[in-house]
């Protein structure tokens, strides 16, 4: 492909080397690669290097003028940009392997937000300045609307109207740290699914607590292995992904969720919900634990857990966490306390600006919307080429929401991290960096466990034509 981006660009933007400059000096990087170059020898054009550095027309321009007056590229009239002898040159005399140069990474499935959103940030932004002037007794207020907005988001997520229960926080692993630091002891035992999010992981690790993974299959966690391990090491906590599970994108079926509420609500044992990817399904929501334990009328505590950053922005992180429908006025008001005592509630300009946006019918109605079907365009789009691009040993899974899909191949073998080291090897020789299955393990699992080895494909960083390209890349590693 003429114009494969073989790797990601990295601005520092507290630098004092302007953004052009670092642009065209990583761009020399990319040429003595082979990268972005028409037949080896013409420069991508402008407008296509704007999209694949992110920058602005006029920065890239001003970087392709920064290489043609360093002697690497000579501008030609009504054409663009083609090497220089001096730059051809130097490519053949200074190869680089690929080891050597930032490459294109899926490392992180954080979309960007569209050009809108980023506007109507902008003013939220600057009309909620005004808070920061404003006294105690109208910030309160402010809290206590920010309160009601968020459980009327979450309402169309599909949880009970309850801003007493909304507890906000800088993000989703700040309210997941207050659970694990003030909630859960260090003599509990949480049960967790046998992929789960690292970060979590990390954390009840830091706080002492007993982690125990638990097989999954098609429909979710495995009621039949969350029986087999409770004779041996009996749980306080289910830590569960329940709607488009992390990393996997597996959904749990209806049935499966009632059996897990009604286990846990046999043995005694509290949930929580972890719901990060829960405003990206696909055509309609799946019903929330917390819901159903309502609707039911069930004896089991459900902490739902909610981050924004995939909604909203990866850098604007809020993180809601609403508390069980069984806690008093004041349990609910002692857990509050706590929070502002950890300093983890979110600055009020954040809340604020995030509120005049999710009151915003726009956002739920168009943006929302948009984004829904933009993720399951590509997921479609990745879905159909599969037969073509993988080989019949591997499985990709479907999902019905979320911005990653779960490939695995081979059969469950002890060596499966070899494996998978193996392919990620191959693919960064190929320019790719994707994100294996024992990320995503307990880091103290028995060495002779047997799982397939498997790889997190996600679908939000590049376009159609970008996915396909990398995964006929996947397919062809996995048959080398």
């Amino acid at each position: 492909m003429a114009n494969r981006p073989f790797f990601s660009f990295h601005f520092h933007k507290q630098s004092h080397t302007p953004i052009y400059v670092q642009l065209a000096e990583q761009l020399q990087t990319a040429i003595l690669r082979g990268a972005f170059l028409v037949d080896g020898q013409q420069l991508i054009s402008l407008r296509e290097m704007k999209t694949a550095s992110g920058c602005s027309l006029e920065t890239v321009k001003k970087a392709y003028d920064y290489l043609a007056a360093e002697g690497w590229l000579e501008a030609v009239h009504g054409k663009g940009y083609y090497l220089t002898v001096h730059a051809k040159e130097a490519r053949m005399e200074n190869r680089l392997p690929l080891t050597d140069i930032p490459i294109a990474s899926f490392s992180d499935s954080s979309p960007r937000p569209g050009e809108e959103l980023v506007k109507r940030l902008r003013s939220a932004f600057y009309e909620s300045l005004t808070v920061l002037d404003e006294p105690s007794a109208q910030k309160k207020i402010r809290r206590a609307k920010a309160d009601r907005v968020f459980a009327n988001h979450l309402t169309r997520r599909g949880l009970p109207h309850a801003p007493e229960r909304v507890m906000l926080f800088n993000r989703s692993t700040s309210g997941f740290a207050f659970l694990a630091q003030r909630v859960m002891t260090p003599r509990d035992v949480v049960y967790v699914e046998e992929y789960s999010y690292p970060v979590f992981l990390r954390l009840l690790s830091q706080c002492g607590i007993t982690v125990r993974p638990i097989r999954m299959d098609e429909e979710g966690i495995s009621i039949e292995a969350l029986e087999e391990e409770q004779k041996h090491y009996p749980a306080n906590w289910i830590l569960a992904n329940p709607h488009y599970h992390f990393p996997t994108g597996i959904s749990y079926s209806r049935k499966r969720k009632e059996e897990l509420l009604e286990w846990a609500s046999r043995h005694n044992v509290r949930l929580v919900e972890n719901d990060h990817y829960g405003d990206l399904w696909f055509q309609h929501p799946s019903l929330t634990l917390y819901q159903m334990a309502q609707q039911e009328q069930m004896s089991v505590q459900v902490y739902y857990l909610h981050s924004l950053s995939k909604t909203l922005a990866r850098d604007l992180q809020l993180g809601v966490l609403m508390l069980p429908a069984d806690l008093d006025t004041e349990e609910l008001e002692r857990n509050r306390q706590l929070v502002a005592m950890t300093g983890a509630e979110p600055s009020l300009l954040v809340v604020d600006a995030a509120v005049r946006l999710l009151d915003d019918t726009w956002f739920g109605d168009v943006y929302l919307a948009d984004r829904r079907a933009l993720f399951q365009s590509r997921f479609q789009f990745v879905w159909k080429e599969k037969h073509n691009a993988l080989p019949a040993h591997a499985r990709m899974y479907p999902i019905i929401g979320g911005l990653n899909t779960w490939i695995e191949w081979g059969e469950p073998t002890a060596h499966a991290t070899a494996l998978e080291n193996r392919v990620i090897s191959y693919l960064r020789e190929d320019g790719l960096e994707l994100t294996p299955g024992q990320a995503f393990r307990v880091p103290d699992e028995h060495a002779d466990t047997e799982r397939r080895p498997a790889v997190r494909f996600p679908l939000a960083p590049m376009d159609e034509r970008e996915l396909k390209h990398w995964l006929y890349r996947l397919g062809a590693a996995l048959i080398r």
